[in-house]
């Protein structure tokens, strides 16, 4: 998310390296990025995605390797999640989401023996997951900057849009109630979608889905 959607001066991916720490030029000569608008007077580029299939295609690269289940596995349950938030079926969608988590071998990694590296690690494999729903939504905004904090995840669907806030190893009520003390619904009160908050718990011993509640706003 920091790299896409972003100016960048030539030198910066231009130059072919395959570095971990500095990914821009490989992944633009890999045809994952692509210039998009040219700014004459910074002398700046802006790279991102060039359609939503090549996003999906990057995405889904990225499941394969990062959560260990095959790809088509993963693509599979990313359809299914989506059908589910598209009709408004959050109860199968949460059972859905537990136990794909659950599937995932984060003891495989020996990295994740520390608290705070499990956390971090969790944090990155559900934004993925996230970001995979995202290709077939309205919209996604993950960690959207409002006027009162900074939310962490609203996904926009035809007909629903789902405001989420996560803790891990809190509680769901304490994820709700930030939604509704920082006001992070607000932008959608006069819209005529269905708004539902959810709060979510995460457990670091499980690795899943330990508690989620869930209230809706009256549609207009």
């Amino acid at each position: 998310n920091e790299l896409a959607g972003r100016y960048y001066v030539p030198s910066l991916f231009v130059d072919y390296k395959a570095d971990v720490e500095q990914p821009l030029p490989m992944i633009y000569q890999s045809g994952y990025l692509t210039i998009k608008e040219y700014n004459r007077r910074m002398g700046t580029y802006l790279l991102d995605f060039p359609n939503n299939e090549v996003r999906k295609g990057f995405l889904s690269v990225l499941a394969s390797h990062y959560l260990r289940p095959k790809g088509e596995e993963v693509n599979s349950w990313i359809i299914d999640a989506v059908t589910c938030l598209e009709q408004g079926d959050t109860t199968a969608f949460r059972n859905s989401l537990t136990a794909f988590l659950a599937s995932i071998p984060y003891d495989s990694h020996a990295s994740l023996k520390e608290l705070d590296m499990t956390e971090k690690h969790f944090q990155y494999t559900f934004y993925l997951i996230l970001r995979l729903i995202g290709v077939y939504c309205h919209a996604i905004h993950c960690e959207n900057r409002q006027s009162f904090g900074r939310v962490d995840c609203i996904l926009e669907m035809d007909e629903y849009v789902y405001i989420f806030e996560f803790k891990m190893d809190g509680t769901a009520e304490e994820a709700l109630s930030q939604i509704a003390e920082k006001g992070y619904s607000k932008p959608y009160l006069a819209d005529n979608r269905k708004v539902v908050c959810i709060g979510v718990n995460f457990s670091s011993l499980t690795r899943t889905v330990e508690e989620w509640k869930e209230i809706s706003q009256p549609q207009k």
